[in-house]
C-alpha cells in the first residue's frame, strides 16, 4: 500500500483527487483502495463488466485523474477501451495496466511500475471528514448518480453492522468470501473494508460460478459471505449440499434485492448457518438487518431491525408516520448517510429533506420495530442485486427508428428476483426480435447486464389521460400471462 501510494503521488495524486479502478475482483484491488485512502484521495469503482458509455460518464463526472484497468478480462480488451476513454476524458492523465504490459506511450504505465516506488517519507494527514469514495448507482434519473461517502461515514456504517452481528460471527478469524464486484458498493464495503476492519481474510471471486464458490468455501474455510439473494439461491440448489458440507460457514447476509421469504429458512436448513436478511443501498451500506441475537422467527419473516445509529421511519403520503403494520415510504437518517450526489445538488435536495433520506422503498414497521420491505416506489428493476436503470434504458430504446413507444418493466423471476422486459409499440410495418433489440442497445454503449431479457410487442400502451404510461397495468397483465402460460412468451397484441 505504501509503495502504491507513493507511485500514485508521483502521478500527481493528492488529497481530493479521484482514482478510478475498473478491475475484476483480485488481490491488488484492496491494496489500491487503501493506497488511494492513504493519500487522502478519492476511490471510485467502475465494475469491470460495464460498457464504454457508462465508464466514460463516470470518469468525467468524478473528474478522474488516474484509471487502473486489467490487461484484459474475459474477451474484453480493456486496454483498447482505456485508450478510447483517455481521449474522451480531459482530466484523465494516466492509465495503469494490471496483469500485463502497458503501451509504451505517454500517460501509460504498468502496475509493477506503479508499485516500485519507495514509500513516502511523510504521507499526508487525512481528514476523516473528507471525501473518501464516490460510488455510482443507477436510478430513475436517466444517469448514474455519484454517491459521496466520507471516511467517517463508511467507518460508521461498517462498525455498526459488525457490532449488530456480534463477535461470535464476525471477528479476526473471519474468512470473508467476496462474490460481489468490488467495483460495486457491496464488494467494496462488505468485502474489502469490513475484512480489513476485522483483521480477517478476504477471498475474492472474479466471477460468480456456484460450483466454484462451493469448492472455494470448503477449501478456504469461508466463514462469512455478503451478497445478493441470487448467490444464496444458487448455493442452496447445488446437488448434495447439506449442513455438513460447509462446517466453517457462520453467516450469509443478503442485502441489495427483494428476498424471497421462503429462501431464508430453506437456506438455514440446507447450509446450517445463520442467514441474515438485510436492507441497504449505496447511500447507506446496511441500515436494517437481522441478527442471530434476535428471535429467529421474527428475523426470518421480516428484514430485521434498524442497525444502531440508523434512524428509520415509515411515512405515508401526508408526511406523517404510518401506524404500525401499515405500508408507507421508507426514510432513514443518521451519521452513516451519504454526503450527497456528486455534482447534482438538485438530486440531493430532492432525496434528503430535513435530514431524512427518501429511499424509494416501501415498507412496513411493526410495533416491535421490525421492518419488512414490500416494494419500491422508484422505477427500478433489481436483477440479482443489480439495479437496472429503467429510464435510461427506455430513452435508448426510444432512439430506435422502428420503435414508436416503450415501457420497461420488471417481471418476477424465482432465481434473480426480477428480469427486465421491454414492452414495445412498433412503427407500422416494422419488426423486431429480442436479439435485434439487444444488438441495438449494445451498439449504443449499454452495459450487458442492463439488457432486457424478454420482449413483448403491443399495439398500444395503456396510458392515463395526461399521457403517462400505466405500468402497473402492464405488470399485472404480464403476471396473469405467467399464470396462464407458465414458461411461454406472450405474442404480439
Amino acid at each position: 500500500v505504501d509503495r502504491l501510494a507513493s507511485g500514485l503521488s508521483r502521478l500527481g495524486i493528492g488529497p481530493g483527487d479521484t482514482v478510478s479502478l475498473m478491475l475484476p475482483n483480485r488481490l491488488e484491488f484492496g491494496a489500491l483502495i487503501f493506497a488511494v485512502s492513504r493519500l487522502g484521495a478519492v476511490y471510485s469503482g467502475i465494475p469491470v463488466s460495464y460498457g464504454e458509455r457508462d465508464a466514460a460518464f463516470m470518469l468525467r463526472r468524478a473528474r478522474t485523474k488516474v484509471l487502473v484497468v486489467p490487461s484484459g478480462f474475459g474477451r474484453v480488451d480493456h486496454v483498447a477501451i482505456a485508450r478510447r476513454l483517455l481521449s474522451q476524458t480531459p482530466e484523465l492523465g494516466h492509465v495503469v495496466v494490471l496483469g500485463g504490459e502497458a503501451p509504451e506511450e505517454p500517460g501509460w504505465l504498468s502496475f509493477e511500475e506503479l508499485a516500485s516506488a519507495e514509500p513516502l517519507d511523510q504521507p499526508p494527514v487525512v481528514d476523516p471528514g473528507s471525501l473518501a469514495h464516490v460510488g455510482f448507482t443507477s436510478g430513475t434519473t436517466g444517469e448514474p448518480k455519484g454517491v459521496m461517502n466520507t471516511h467517517q461515514m463508511l467507518d460508521f456504517v461498517c462498525r455498526r453492522w459488525v457490532e449488530h452481528q456480534g463477535e461470535e460471527l464476525l471477528n479476526r478469524d473471519t474468512v470473508n468470501l467476496i462474490p460481489s464486484p468490488v467495483g460495486h458498493h457491496t464488494g467494496f464495503l462488505w468485502g474489502v473494508l469490513m475484512t480489513a476492519l476485522l483483521g480477517g481474510t478476504a477471498v475474492h471471486l472474479d466471477r460468480w460460478k456456484p460450483e466454484v464458490a462451493a469448492e472455494v468455501i470448503g477449501r478456504e474455510g469461508v466463514t462469512a459471505m455478503i451478497g445478493a439473494p441470487t448467490f444464496l439461491q444458487d448455493l442452496v440448489r447445488l446437488p448434495a449440499i447439506d449442513p455438513e458440507t460447509f462446517p466453517s460457514l457462520r453467516i450469509i447476509s443478503i442485502p441489495g434485492a427483494p428476498i424471497p421469504r421462503s429462501l431464508v429458512p430453506q437456506a438455514r436448513e440446507t447450509l446450517g448457518c445463520f442467514i441474515c436478511p438485510a436492507w441497504g443501498m449505496t447511500e447507506w451500506g446496511i441500515g436494517v438487518a437481522g441478527s442471530s441475537r434476535l428471535p429467529r422467527e421474527r428475523v426470518e419473516e421480516t428484514d430485521g431491525v434498524p442497525v444502531k445509529g440508523c434512524e428509520v421511519r415509515v411515512v405515508q403520503g401526508t408526511g406523517e408516520q404510518a401506524p404500525p403494520g401499515q405500508m408507507g415510504d421508507l426514510q432513514i437518517r443518521g451519521p452513516g448517510l451519504f454526503a450527497g450526489y456528486l455534482a447534482r445538488p438538485d438530486f440531493t435536495a430532492e432525496a434528503i429533506v430535513d435530514g431524512w433520506f427518501e429511499t424509494g422503498d416501501q415498507a412496513i414497521m411493526d410495533e416491535d420495530g421490525y421492518v419488512s420491505l414490500v416494494g419500491r416506489s422508484k422505477d427500478i428493476i433489481i436483477r440479482g442485486g443489480l439495479n437496472i436503470p429503467v429510464h435510461r434504458l427506455e430513452n435508448l430504446l426510444y432512439g430506435h427508428p422502428a420503435i414508436a413507444d416503450v415501457a420497461v418493466v420488471g417481471v418476477p423471476d424465482e432465481r434473480l428476483g426480477e428480469r427486465a422486459c421491454a414492452v414495445l409499440v412498433l412503427e407500422e410495418d416494422q419488426h423486431l426480435t429480442l436479439e435485434e433489440v439487444k444488438d441495438f442497445l449494445l451498439a449504443e454503449g449499454l452495459s450487458k447486464q442492463f439488457l432486457p431479457e424478454r420482449l413483448e410487442l403491443l399495439e398500444e400502451l395503456p396510458k392515463t389521460q395526461s399521457g403517462k404510461i400505466r405500468k402497473f397495468e402492464i405488470r399485472n397483465w404480464l403476471a396473469q400471462e405467467a399464470e396462464q402460460q407458465p414458461g411461454e412468451r406472450a405474442q404480439t397484441r
